[in-house]
């Protein structure tokens, strides 16, 4: 007589097994990006700079592996919990000498609090990331769409217009 177990024993029994807590992967402690910069000090970085009417200039550098994309230097400088708005940018070294450093403009999310997709950019060493706080706030939002248009024909700039 031969007993067959039902068709879903085994992954009923993977999705015990990986819920129950247990783990053989060793958890390693998270390192600060200044201390990782001294533990390598040849790795590649980029430049964080953050800019605030109030505050002045910050500046800080980051290892490229800990921030491989602009939404990651976003969080490893913490802009995000610095300013509640901002407008960011990406400064790059030009391809050849003489050639004037390249600018790419992202855009920021501030109710998702994330980088958009298509705006993420891909970074690389030596970009400078520069970050202006955004004076504008949710009173600006709603009457931006009524005022905003009235602005413009009277030829003058939006309220949270980039300053890049």
């Amino acid at each position: 007589m031969n007993q067959q177990l039902p068709l879903f024993t085994l992954p009923v029994l993977a999705i015990i097994l990986l819920g129950s807590g247990c783990s053989t992967v060793p958890k390693s402690d998270a390192v600060n990006p200044q201390e990782q910069a001294a533990i390598h000090p040849n790795q590649p970085m980029i430049m964080v700079e953050m800019q605030s009417p109030e505050t002045g200039s910050e500046t800080q550098k980051i290892p490229l592996a800990s921030a491989p994309t602009l939404q990651h230097a976003v969080m490893q400088s913490k802009a995000n919990k610095k300013f509640d708005r901002f407008h960011i940018a990406i400064s790059r070294l030009p391809q050849r000498p003489g050639l004037p450093p390249q600018k790419l403009i992202s855009k920021y999310d501030h109710h998702n609090e994330q980088i958009p997709m298509e705006y993420d950019y891909q970074l690389r060493a030596g970009d400078r990331v520069v970050i202006v706080k955004d004076p504008s706030g949710t009173m600006d939002d709603l009457l931006g769409t009524i005022v905003g248009p009235m602005r413009m024909a009277a030829g003058r700039e939006p309220v949270n217009k980039s300053p890049f």
